[in-house]
């Protein structure tokens, strides 16, 4: 846990050379924080000799990242959020969704399980 901030930090580092909203790369480094810890905590319950992968793949169009872990997994196509929105927990599933264009879950086909973020980047975008 003590490295959640790496992918944000390489996000971050990736979005200095793009030309494209800041806080578009903030919602996403958000997400990929998220992301990140469902993978350590529920997927591969803080083994920490359990690594997770984060993909990054950029173009002008979009940023996709996809974070793997070696977890079960869990019924997305059946997941529905708690009416408790204000709890302390639980809410990354609705941070994703809300921040990224696109949050698919599905399985590698090498059988791990994976979270695929899509943010489309629109240089003409002035939101900073």
């Amino acid at each position: 846990m003590e490295y959640l901030g790496v992918p944000d930090a390489v996000l971050m580092e990736i979005g200095s050379d793009l030309e494209c909203c800041k806080r578009h790369l903030e919602e996403l480094g958000t997400s990929v924080i998220e992301a990140c810890t469902n993978a350590m905590e529920h997927g591969n319950k803080l083994d920490e000799e359990t690594p997770i992968e984060v993909i990054f793949d950029v173009n002008d169009l979009d940023i996709k990242v996809t974070v793997l872990d070696r977890g079960p997994g869990f019924d997305f196509k059946g997941w529905q959020p708690s009416n408790e929105l204000m709890r302390e927990r639980g809410r990354g599933i609705l941070i994703m969704r809300e921040f990224c264009d696109s949050v698919e879950f599905r399985r590698h086909e090498d059988g791990r399980f994976m979270i695929i973020l899509l943010k489309k980047l629109d240089p003409d975008d002035d939101c900073d």
